[in-house]
């Protein structure tokens, strides 16, 4: 199970692995352009290294919650427009409200317990100004257990050589490993590694939840738009706060 101290050890070398992600945050873009035309502020809750960020930082004003502060500091350099805070997006408050709280690149996920989720989306519903939106993105059972089943391949680049591989401890409990081997000197290579749990919950059992918070909650598949059982990610757009 990935911790706090886990994402410290590997911050620097996250982005390299997971890759920047710009094409969601594009997306993400849209969603907001789509669903609140007129948004001025937005909080991101794990904003992680800052790739989120850095492109809505342009034009929102953006705040930024994290519990990793190796990765606030990348985030920083990303985004130094930004406000960042250290903190536990499952337990905190900002005292203040905003037009669009995100959650995006699979951050839920990375929860590893239900309860944990429901108190996210209670605070998100709590730190959204009236007329807000709450957009976050799942992995879903089907993306992970096709990772899962796939080889393991690598990602090789001048001097690095990086995997992702997915293993499964029971129904719905995951873990994602991250490895990345690094050239140091000759032809020897440091090893670095990450382990990050992945807890999927079935769709009805949220949009169940979030029902709680909001008068409507859309569900979108970026690829084929409508999901279905090949639906690989999935897209909430939370809106009309109760």
């Amino acid at each position: 199970m990935s911790t706090k101290s886990d994402y410290n050890a590997f911050a620097e070398h996250y982005d390299s692995v997971v890759g920047e992600r710009k094409d969601i945050a594009l997306y993400i873009k849209k969603l907001i352009k789509r669903y609140h035309p007129r948004a001025q502020s937005v909080l991101e809750l794990g904003c992680g290294s800052g790739s989120m960020l850095e492109p809505l930082s342009l034009k929102y004003a953006c705040t930024g919650i994290d519990s990793s502060r190796a990765m606030l500091k990348i985030a920083k350099k990303k985004a130094p427009r930004c406000r960042l805070i250290e903190g536990d997006i499952t337990n905190f408050s900002l005292h203040e409200c905003f037009d669009v709280v995100l959650c995006p690149f699979d951050t839920i996920n990375h929860i590893a317990s239900f309860k944990l989720w429901k108190k996210t989306f209670s605070l998100a519903h709590r730190h959204l100004n009236q007329g807000g939106i709450f957009i976050f993105d799942v992995n879903t059972e089907t993306k992970m257990e096709d990772y899962r089943l796939d080889p393991v391949t690598a990602e090789v680049e001048d001097d690095r050589i990086s995997f992702v591989e997915v293993s499964r401890q029971r129904r719905y409990h995951y873990t994602v490993h991250l490895t990345l081997l690094k050239k140091s000197k000759g032809k020897l290579f440091q090893r670095y590694q990450m382990h990050i749990p992945e807890l999927i919950v079935p769709t009805e059992k949220i949009t169940e939840q979030l029902a709680m918070h909001f008068r409507r909650v859309d569900l979108i598949d970026p690829d084929r738009g409508v999901p279905s059982e090949e639906t690989t990610e999935l897209f909430f757009v939370c809106s009309d706060p109760r």
